[in-house]
């Protein structure tokens, strides 16, 4: 049974962590819950996870960057979305971004790297963004407002009953952890576009998303 963990950074009482079990949609969540900080969301995981192996992990939040502009996965995920109706600081310009979301995920993706099999697969997730491609967001039905309990195509067990935000954005990074692991059907690598992308990670993450990678010709990255 293959074995994925997904990581929502934030601060203090605020970093969610889920694991989900499967080979088929829809996988199991099989553990959640909330950490204050990278280590204690890490270990909280690995507990859960036992004796199980873990074949990928899914972290929201930025996990490499560019040394100007913005980056062209998160152009190709923002075009995508607002033409569904989303704001367009769904997703925000990694440069322009702060706080606890930006230290506490390129940390926990570093001491997966350390302390778990050499060679895990490590994806970038973009949980919200990922319910507007789905169809669960819609101009009516904000991201906020889907639960987990609502994602059953996806994500199913008794644990999901009762899931904060944070621990279905851990569920719905751990469910592109699946999919990149996979080759999930219509689902693509949006690392692929940067160029000269920077990150303390080997190897380097992926950014896995439900949609092509098509850059914006109008870019201006450097």
């Amino acid at each position: 049974m293959c074995t994925y963990v997904g990581l929502d950074p934030g601060g203090i009482g605020g970093f969610g962590w889920a694991i989900l079990s499967g080979e088929t949609l829809p996988l199991k969540l099989v553990g959640r819950g909330i950490a204050d900080h990278a280590r204690g969301a890490y270990e909280a995981a690995v507990r859960c996870a036992g004796n199980a192996k873990i074949n990928a992990v899914g972290i929201d939040a930025p996990l490499f960057w560019i040394p100007a502009g913005d980056r062209r996965a998160d152009n190709t995920v923002r075009r995508a979305i607002t033409h569904l109706g989303a704001h367009g600081g769904t997703v925000g310009a990694v440069n322009a971004l702060r706080g606890a979301c930006l230290i506490q995920g390129i940390i926990a993706a570093m001491i997966c790297q350390r302390r778990l099999p050499k060679g895990l697969s490590i994806t970038e997730a973009h949980p919200k963004a990922l319910l507007w491609l789905v169809g669960k967001a819609t101009p009516a039905h904000r991201p906020g407002g889907v639960a987990l309990i609502h994602l059953s195509e996806y994500i199913v067990g008794d644990k999901v009953q009762g899931a904060s935000d944070h621990e279905r954005d851990a569920s719905l990074a751990a469910f592109t952890a699946f999919a990149m692991e996979s080759q999930l059907s219509g689902w693509r690598d949006l690392y692929a576009l940067e160029i000269g992308a920077i990150t303390p990670l080997d190897p380097p993450p992926g950014y896995w998303m439900p949609l092509s990678p098509s850059p914006d010709p109008n870019s201006k990255q450097s």
